[in-house]
């Protein structure tokens, strides 16, 4: 053995307590397959490939008078746990997201908390105070169509109605409203022994929305999956579906896009912990973070 503690990556430098590492007889050592930077470049890859759809295949748009790249009934599948678009030219303002899913866990239709950190949701505020887009509200909220989802899919495995609609027939219907929010629905499903989810949305900006948009949902449906988990011992975290009417990008982002799918853009890999346990979902929901217990990994990292 020659190498010193602590071994590292030779491709991405990552030490031994930050990835599973791989190593020969005279201590060389890479990540193992499915950690580090082979996560990394997998993440890297996917998101590469849904900017190089959009910007080859995607049609012109001009919808309010401005230009855009549009691909109609775009649709992905994202394996666990990818999340983060982060690139060199499409740094993802990670401090943002998490207060856009805290905002969210809150399930409080007028907190506009979050125009403290966007302000372009004061644009988005109705007359009554309310935020369509907080989709906390159809979430936790009132309805609280995050504990039907679990009650239904515990009574029946197979079930095809575990969904949490967002979109409302007021939405459209008003038109006072001052936006109209993005997406139908988030649908879930148990499949051979793994919770799936489907998202379908009407439209989605792949340069803003998506970025929050995909970690976000994934954060959903992965406190769903641990909380059946708890009924299902061996179930599997499963597939995120992707599904949008309108996949666009706007024409002062194309050059970044063609950056990014050229492959001349880094990618940046962004570590989030995993959600521990049922007692984390039941912490994360009461949304008291001032005395976080020291297994909730990742409650930490949302507030930090």
């Amino acid at each position: 053995m020659t190498s010193t503690y602590p071994f590292i990556c030779k491709i991405c430098g990552r030490e031994s307590n930050e990835t599973i590492l791989d190593c020969d007889k005279d201590d060389f050592c890479i990540c193992m397959n499915g950690h580090g930077c082979e996560i990394e470049r997998r993440n890297a890859n996917i998101f590469k490939e849904i900017y190089k759809r959009l910007i080859e295949n995607g049609k012109d748009c001009f919808p309010r008078g401005l230009r855009t790249k549009e691909i109609e009934n775009f649709s992905y599948i994202f394996p666990p746990y990818v999340r983060f678009a982060n690139f060199e030219d499409r740094k993802l303002k990670l401090n943002y997201i998490k207060k856009e899913f805290l905002w969210y866990l809150k399930g409080d239709k007028f907190d506009v908390s979050i125009t403290q950190y966007a302000k372009v949701w004061k644009d988005f505020i109705n007359i009554d105070g309310s935020i369509n887009s907080n989709y906390g509200q159809y979430i936790f909220g009132e309805n609280n169509q995050f504990d039907k989802v679990v009650d239904c899919l515990s009574k029946d495995k197979d079930s095809r109605r575990a969904v949490i609609m967002i979109l409302q027939p007021y939405h459209l219907l008003n038109l006072d409203m001052k936006e109209v929010p993005c997406t139908y629905c988030l649908s879930f499903r148990i499949r051979n022994n793994k919770l799936n989810m489907s998202v379908k949305m009407r439209s989605q900006d792949a340069w803003f929305g998506f970025g929050s948009d995909i970690p976000c949902f994934s954060f959903i449906h992965e406190m769903i999956y641990v909380v059946l988990k708890n009924k299902y011992n061996d179930l599997e975290y499963g597939d995120y579906f992707h599904s949008v009417d309108s996949f666009h990008v706007y024409e002062r982002h194309f050059d970044m896009i063609k950056k990014i799918s050229a492959g001349v853009s880094n990618y940046s890999f962004v570590s989030c912990p995993q959600i521990s346990s049922l007692n984390e979902v039941v912490f994360l929901r009461k949304g008291d973070f001032s005395n976080i217990p020291f297994s909730f990994k990742f409650s930490e990292w949302l507030v930090n």
